[in-house]
């Protein structure tokens, strides 16, 4: 007996019971950006891509539509989902992809020699990397009285890492818009020595040495030797690469499950409407790869930061953006799995953009025809015939074939005009 049921609130949820197991398959469509993958992936064709366009321009509708009755319920598009917008239960307990026959091969990486400053969590677009300050200079109760110093920056050796800033009110960066084609997060950093007591311990948390503090004071505070933690989300990171080209210690690494290209129709570029319509900018809010081109007067894009989902292509509504895949790298089970050759084909399928093709139903129906009733000659009455005029008749082609292929008809007519029974009638 099976039974399946949908429940829509904050998020959408399947639910099938089978034999007393029950699995659920969770869409959270607000973090789905249409990007299609599910869509090509679904080995049943349970799930339709919606008006992706006008959902990004503002519509509140899910970008992606599931028919529970038809769903198999097997974690296919939760496994390849670039953007984890799916949960998959069983019986209560979430499924973890690892565990599956096949699931992408993705990750960011922070090397051991990060050296914590918040220019990677400043600039992530899904906000994945969190910093966690342990300790800051107004938690310090230790400080100087009475001293007049000065505090300078060597702006040569400044990276405008932001670390002195999470630390000490002294220091303040100034942040500016993040874009793709430059996506530092700040532009300067200001001093204000009046809050400052010139302790001198930003000159041993700044990695580059670059602050001095003069006529300053060193006040007995053993400093820990991390003041801050950086983690990663493996669940909200998209991958796209902004925190390895942002971190000047190269502590950042990003692995990518799709290999592809990313281009635009140049021959109809002339439609591009970036101030009337804007949906590629708007939808690609994981990985912030479009940005309106001044030179070009229309949109462009840095595709070092693209994961080649393809929401961007779903949204446009000339057709002017071209999402190639290539390649879709995945990780797999070291034993033999049931389905495994559905989850290789849904793999295909999405390199390729592709659905599924269900086979053609083709519908049978009984049709009574009229019957024939066939004429038998008895033994006695072919006795009856001229034999020899039947012989001289088998030796034409036309009436052996006749007999050859049960053409009776035309072998009696054959043997009537032999027989001279047909004199005097017209043909």
């Amino acid at each position: 007996m099976i039974e399946r049921k949908i429940e829509v609130e904050e998020k959408i949820k399947c639910i099938q019971e089978v034999n007393g197991e029950v699995r659920e398959l969770i869409l959270d469509y607000k973090r789905c950006n249409g990007c299609g993958i599910c869509v090509f992936a679904c080995p049943v064709n349970a799930i339709e891509l919606g008006p992706v366009h006008d959902i990004a321009k503002g519509l509140e509708m899910p970008p992606v539509i599931i028919d529970h009755l038809k769903c198999a319920y097997c974690g296919i598009c939760y496994s390849f989902c670039p953007f984890d917008a799916y949960e998959f239960k069983i019986d209560g307990k979430k499924v973890e992809k690892i565990t599956l026959p096949l699931s992408p091969v993705r990750f960011t990486y922070k090397f051991e020699h990060c050296r914590k400053c918040t220019l990677c969590y400043k600039v992530c677009p899904t906000n994945a990397i969190k910093r966690t300050v342990l300790i800051k200079r107004s938690e310090i109760k230790e400080r100087n009285e009475g001293i007049k110093g000065s505090v300078k920056i060597d702006r040569t050796k400044c990276n405008l890492c932001g670390i002195c800033a999470e630390f000490c009110e002294v220091f303040r960066m100034v942040e500016k818009e993040i874009h793709p084609m430059d996506i530092m997060p700040y532009s300067d950093i200001l001093v204000d020595e009046s809050k400052c007591d010139f302790c001198k311990l930003c000159e041993e948390i700044c990695p580059e040495k670059a602050i001095e503090v003069e006529n300053g004071r060193r006040v007995p505070f053993e400093m820990p030797k991390d003041i801050a933690e950086i983690a990663i989300d493996q669940e909200l990171c998209s991958n796209c690469g902004y925190c390895e080209e942002v971190c000047p210690y190269d502590a950042a690494k990003t692995v990518k499950p799709i290999e592809g290209r990313l281009s635009l129709f140049e021959a109809r570029m002339y439609r591009c409407d970036p101030i009337g319509c804007g949906a590629c900018l708007r939808i690609c809010r994981y990985n912030r790869v479009w940005f309106v081109s001044e030179d070009r007067k229309r949109v462009f894009f840095n595709e070092r930061f693209c994961n080649y989902c393809g929401a961007c292509e779903n949204a446009c509504p000339y057709d002017l953006i071209i999402v190639e895949r290539r390649d879709y790298f995945t990780k797999e089970l070291a034993r033999d799995v049931p389905w495994r050759s559905s989850w290789e084909r849904a793999l295909e399928r999405i390199v390729k953009k592709e659905r599924v093709k269900i086979p053609q139903k083709i519908s049978y129906a009984e049709v009574e025809l009229p019957r024939v009733e066939e004429e038998i000659v008895t033994t006695g009455e072919f006795r009856k015939m001229n034999l020899e005029k039947i012989e001289d008749l088998l030796k034409r082609v036309r009436y052996r074939k006749a007999l050859e292929f049960k053409e009776l008809e035309v072998f009696e007519r054959g043997v009537t005009r032999a027989r001279g029974e047909d004199k005097g009638k017209k043909e």
